[in-house]
C-alpha cells in the first residue's frame, strides 16, 4: 500500500497542473482501505473514524461506486484519487451503469497498469464512438467529433450549470487532438464502412447505419432509449423507430444526459461527506473560480 505514496511521486513530476485525478481499481476495496488507513490516515476525512467497513459501504452504495480522497499533497502538486472495485469498474466500462469511470476514460489518460483492463478500455471507446457518431450529423469537423466524445460525461453534469468551467471540454481537447487522433484512430478504421476522418468527417446516416450505432450502445443506455418509447414492445422495433426518426441525435443526448445528471448529483454529495467540510469548501471554491474566470473570458 506504500506503493500509492510512491505512484504519486512518480507523477508529481509529469504533471504541470493544479491537482491530477488518479483511479485506483482494486480487488478488494475493504482490505484497500484498511491498509491505506494504517499507512496514509492523513488522506481521509473524519469518515476514517467509522473504520474501513463504514468507508466502503459508502463507496458501494452511493454515487458512482468511487471512493475519492482529495487535496492530497506530494511533491508540492495536489492529487484527487478514488478507488474503485474491479467488478464496479467492469460494469461501467461494458454498460455505462453510472458513465462516471467510463466517461473519464473517453479521454486519452496515462495506465500505469494495466493488469488485464485494456480489453474493457477499448470496448469503452468504441461504445464512445457510436454514441458520439449518432449525435453528429452526416459531415462535420475533425474536432466536432472529438468534443463530442469529451462531452459525453458533461453535458448532462449539473455541476456544468453552477461550479465548472464553461469551457472545460474544448479545454481537455484541444490541446490534446493529437492524443484524440492516436486513441481512436484502430476504432475508426474498424469502422470505415460507415465513417471516415481527415479535417473533415464523413458518415453514411441511413437507417441501417443508425441501427448499427444503436445495437452497438452500452445496455444502459439503450435501456434509456427503449423507456422513452416503450409504447413499442418489442426492443428491435423500438431501435429501428429510432433510427427513422429525425431527431435520434436527440434522443441519444437525452438518455445519456439522464444517466450522468443523477450521478453527477449524488457523487457530489457523496463527496461533501468523503472529502470532508473544510476540503469540500476549498474545492468548491476552486471549481467556482475557473468557472467565473472562463464566462469573463
Amino acid at each position: 500500500m506504500a506503493t500509492i505514496e510512491l505512484l504519486l511521486r512518480q507523477q508529481a513530476t509529469c504533471y504541470d497542473k493544479p491537482m491530477v485525478d488518479m483511479i485506483f481499481v482494486v480487488t478488494d476495496s475493504y482490505k484497500f482501505h484498511k491498509e491505506n488507513i494504517k499507512i496514509n490516515a492523513d488522506h481521509y476525512s473524519s469518515l476514517i473514524h467509522f473504520g474501513p467497513s463504514a468507508i466502503s459501504y459508502i463507496q458501494k452504495s452511493f454515487g458512482s461506486n468511487v471512493y475519492f480522497n482529495t487535496l492530497v499533497s506530494v511533491e508540492n502538486l495536489k492529487f484527487k484519487y478514488g478507488v474503485i472495485d474491479y467488478e464496479d469498474f467492469r460494469r461501467d466500462l461494458l454498460f455505462w451503469e453510472s458513465l462516471y469511470i467510463a466517461g473519464r476514460l473517453h479521454k486519452p489518460v496515462l495506465i500505469l497498469h494495466d493488469e488485464g483492463l485494456s480489453k474493457l478500455v477499448v470496448h469503452n471507446l468504441e461504445s464512445a464512438m457510436h454514441a458520439a457518431l449518432l449525435q453528429l450529423p452526416e459531415k462535420f469537423e475533425e474536432i466536432d467529433l472529438w468534443l463530442t466524445i469529451a462531452g459525453l460525461s458533461y453535458k448532462g453534469d449539473f455541476r456544468m450549470i453552477i461550479g465548472e468551467d464553461k469551457n472545460k471540454i474544448q479545454n481537455i481537447v484541444k490541446p490534446q487532438m493529437d492524443n484524440f487522433r492516436l486513441l481512436y484512430s484502430p476504432i475508426i478504421k474498424s469502422m470505415s464502412h460507415v465513417v471516415t476522418l481527415n479535417t473533415i468527417g464523413h458518415q453514411d446516416k441511413s437507417v441501417e447505419s443508425k441501427i448499427f450505432h444503436l445495437n452497438k450502445l452500452p445496455i444502459n443506455l439503450k435501456n434509456k432509449l427503449i423507456k422513452n418509447l416503450e409504447k413499442i414492445e418489442k426492443k428491435n422495433q423500438i431501435l429501428h423507430e429510432i433510427a427513422m426518426r429525425n431527431d435520434t441525435n436527440i434522443l441519444v443526448s437525452n438518455s445519456i444526459n439522464q444517466i450522468v445528471f443523477y450521478t453527477s448529483l449524488t457523487q457530489s454529495l457523496k463527496g461533501i461527506l468523503t472529502a470532508g467540510l473544510l476540503k469540500s469548501i476549498i474545492y468548491s471554491l476552486s471549481k467556482l473560480k475557473k468557472m467565473f474566470k472562463s464566462m469573463v473570458i
